[in-house]
C-alpha cells in the first residue's frame, strides 16, 4: 500500500473531484464517518454543507482539507468491508478518527 496525503484550503475541490468520479461511474462513496445521516441519505450538498459548517467554526484555520489516497497493488483484491476497515484504522492511526470523513473507492 502506498499512501498519498494532500492538504488544501478548499473542501469543495476535493469533494467535487470524488463526486464527479461517482457521477461518471468511476468511483463510489463507501463510507461516511461523523455525519448525522447514513450514506444513502446524503447527497453532494449535504456532504459539502456539513464540512463547510464545521470549517466555519474556526475561521483562523487556513488549511482545512486533508485528502488521503491509499493505493494498493492491482493484484490486491480488497472487498468493500475490508477497505472500510482499513480506512477507519488508517484515520485512527493518523489521529483523525474522530473527525468527519468520507471514503471513496476508485477502482473502476
Amino acid at each position: 500500500m502506498v499512501a498519498r496525503i494532500n492538504t488544501s484550503k478548499s473542501i469543495s475541490k476535493a469533494l467535487n473531484y470524488n463526486e464527479q468520479k461517482v457521477f461518471n461511474g468511476k468511483a463510489e462513496c463507501i463510507l461516511v464517518s461523523g455525519f448525522i445521516h447514513d450514506l444513502d441519505k446524503l447527497n453532494f450538498y449535504d456532504k459539502l454543507h456539513h464540512f463547510e459548517r464545521l470549517i466555519s467554526l474556526n475561521e483562523k484555520t487556513t488549511i482545512n482539507t486533508l485528502h488521503v489516497s491509499l493505493n494498493f497493488d492491482s493484484s490486491d483484491k480488497i472487498n468493500t468491508e475490508k477497505l472500510q476497515a482499513i480506512a477507519n484504522k488508517y484515520m485512527e492511526i493518523i489521529g483523525f478518527g474522530n473527525q468527519p470523513y468520507l471514503v471513496y473507492r476508485h477502482d473502476y
